[in-house]
C-alpha cells in the first residue's frame, strides 16, 4: 500500500511549480483567440446585466412611482387647504374641488 501522506507535499510543490510556469507575466500580450473569448464573454454578461437592470427598473417604477405621486398629491392638497384656510377661515372645512 502506498503512503499518500508522504506524496502529498511533493504533489503540492509540483502543482505549484506547474501553475506558476503556465502563466505568462503581467506584461505578456494576449493572443487574438483569447481577446475574442474575453470580448464575447463580456458582451454576453453585459447583455444579461442590462436585461436584469431593465426589469429591475421597470418593477421599481411600477411600485414606487405611484407612491411618490400620491405623496406629492397629498402634500399639494394639504397646501391648497392651508391657503384656502388662510384666505377664508370657514373654507377650511370644505373639500377642494
Amino acid at each position: 500500500m502506498t503512503n499518500y501522506r508522504a506524496l502529498f507535499p511533493g504533489c503540492c510543490l509540483l502543482l505549484l511549480l506547474l501553475s506558476l510556469s503556465a502563466c505568462g507575466g503581467p506584461d505578456t500580450p494576449l493572443d487574438a483567440n483569447t481577446r475574442q473569448k474575453i470580448d464575447s464573454t463580456s458582451a454576453a454578461q453585459i447583455r444579461l446585466a442590462r436585461a436584469e437592470m431593465d426589469s429591475f427598473c421597470a418593477v421599481e417604477r411600477k411600485t414606487t412611482l405611484p407612491h411618490f405621486i400620491d405623496s406629492i398629491k397629498q402634500k399639494r392638497l394639504e397646501e391648497i387647504r392651508q391657503l384656502r384656510t388662510a384666505r377664508n377661515p370657514e373654507a377650511g372645512t370644505r373639500a377642494p374641488k
